[in-house]
C-alpha cells in the first residue's frame, strides 16, 4: 500500500503544485517546481509513511529520459546565437566558471573525497543546465546511489539559498556593481522573439511523447549494438540529448504545442521523486564534507560569473537571467524575471537554459573524464 501511496504522489503531486501556486496567487515567488520539490522533501523528512529509494530513484530516471528530450523539442538554437548576443556571452561566462570552479575544488578536495572527478563532472552538469543533468551524467559516470542522493541534497540545499538570494537582496546589491539593462533594438519586428502562448494540441503532443519513445529506443539500442549491453549509459546520455537536439533543428517538431509543457510535467514528477530521496538527517551525518565540496562549487562558481560579469561589462539583468538558467534549468526563468520585473528577457532565459542542459550532458562528462585522467 506505502509503494501505491508513493507512486501516486509522484504522478499527481505535480498537477496540485500547478493548480495550487496558480489558484493561490503565489507562482511569482513559489513556483510549482519549487513546490514540487518541497513536497518531496518535507515527506521524506516527516516519518509519515515509509519511503521506498527503489521506486523514486526508478522514476527520476525513467522521468528524466522523457523530460530531456521533451524539453529540447522547442529550442531554437540558431535563432538563440543570431539575436541574444549578450545572453551568450553571459551564458559562455557562466559555463566557464562552472569549469574552472569545478576543477580547482576537485584538486583542493581529492584528498578528502575518493572521487571529485565524477562529483565534478556532474555538479558541472547541475550548474550548466539544472538538476536534470545531474541525474543523466550520474547515470553515465556509474555513480553509486548513495553518493547521487547525498550531492542531490547538498545542492538542493546550497542552490535553495542562492535561489532566497536572488528573489531578495541580490538584485540591488548587483544593481550597484553592473550596468543597467538596456531594451535590445531588432532590425524588424519578426527579429523579435515571442513568448509562445501556452497550448495543448493532444495530437502533438502525443506525437512528441512518440518521437521521445522514438529517440529514447534508438539510443538504446545503438548502445547496446556498440557495446553489446547497456552498462555505457554516457553513451546513451549522449545519443539521447544529440538526437533531440536534431529533432530541435526541424519547424514542424520544434513547433508541436505542448511538447515543453509535457516536459515540464515529468520534469515536475522527477522534483518529486528526488524530493522524497533528499534526507537532510542523512546529508548531515553522513554527507557533510559533500555539503561543504558543493557549496565550494556553487559559491566560487557564481561569484566568478559575476566578476566575469562586471569586466565584461554584461548588464545585471542578463547576467542574473543566464546564472539562474544554468544553475537551475529553464523552469525557473519566469519566477526570477518577475522579481526583476523584466519579462523581455524570458524568452531568451528559457532557451539559455534549454542550450544549457543540452550542452551539460557533454560538458559534464568531458570535465569528469578530464579530471580522472589527471587526479
Amino acid at each position: 500500500m506505502a509503494a501505491i501511496v508513493q507512486i501516486l504522489l509522484i504522478v499527481f503531486v505535480p498537477y496540485l503544485c500547478m493548480v495550487g501556486t496558480k489558484r493561490l496567487g503565489i507562482s511569482k515567488w513559489l513556483s510549482p517546481i519549487v513546490m514540487a520539490y518541497l513536497v518531496g522533501i518535507f515527506l521524506a523528512n516527516v516519518p509519515i509513511f515509509p519511503i521506498q529509494q527503489s521506486i523514486s530513484t526508478t522514476a527520476s530516471e525513467a522521468c528524466i529520459l522523457l523530460a530531456i528530450p521533451l524539453l529540447l523539442y522547442s529550442t531554437d538554437i540558431v535563432g538563440w546565437f543570431k539575436y541574444a548576443k549578450s545572453s551568450i556571452l553571459s551564458f559562455f561566462l557562466c559555463l566557464c566558471s562552472g569549469v574552472i570552479s569545478s576543477v580547482i575544488m576537485a584538486y583542493f578536495f581529492q584528498g578528502q573525497l575518493s572521487d571529485t572527478w565524477r562529483l565534478s563532472g556532474m555538479l558541472v552538469g547541475v550548474y550548466t543546465g539544472g538538476t536534470p543533468n545531474m541525474q543523466a551524467i550520474g547515470l553515465a559516470l556509474e555513480a553509486k546511489e548513495e553518493t547521487y542522493i547525498l550531492l542531490n541534497a547538498a545542492d538542493i540545499f546550497c542552490s535553495g539559498i542562492y535561489l532566497i538570494l536572488l528573489t531578495s537582496i541580490l538584485p540591488v546589491f548587483l544593481g550597484k556593481v553592473l550596468p543597467k539593462f538596456q531594451e535590445p533594438i531588432y532590425e524588424s519586428k519578426a527579429d523579435m522573439p515571442v513568448e509562445k502562448e501556452t497550448k495543448f494540441n493532444i495530437v502533438e503532443i502525443l506525437k512528441s511523447i512518440g518521437l521521445t519513445i522514438l529517440i529514447i529506443g534508438l539510443s538504446v539500442g545503438l548502445t547496446w549494438l556498440f557495446y553489446g549491453n547497456l552498462e555505457k549509459v554516457a553513451l546513451l546520455i549522449l545519443l539521447l540529448t544529440t538526437f533531440s537536439i536534431l529533432a530541435s533543428l526541424s519547424p514542424r517538431i520544434r513547433n508541436w504545442s505542448g511538447s515543453f509543457e509535457t516536459g515540464e510535467y515529468f520534469l515536475l514528477m522527477f522534483c518529486v521523486a528526488i524530493g522524497l530521496l533528499t534526507n537532510f538527517s542523512n546529508l548531515l551525518q553522513e554527507g557533510g564534507i559533500i555539503l561543504l565540496y558543493t557549496a565550494c562549487v556553487l559559491g566560487t562558481s557564481i561569484v566568478l560569473h559575476y566578476i566575469f560579469s562586471a569586466l565584461f561589462r554584461i548588464d545585471r539583468d542578463t547576467a542574473i537571467i543566464t546564472s539562474t538558467a544554468a544553475v537551475f534549468g529553464p523552469v525557473f526563468i519566469g519566477q526570477i524575471a518577475s522579481v526583476l520585473n523584466n519579462r523581455t528577457l524570458i524568452v531568451s532565459g528559457i532557451a539559455t537554459g534549454l542550450v544549457g542542459m543540452a550542452l551539460g550532458n557533454y560538458l559534464g562528462l568531458a570535465v569528469a573524464y578530464l579530471l580522472k585522467g589527471f587526479l
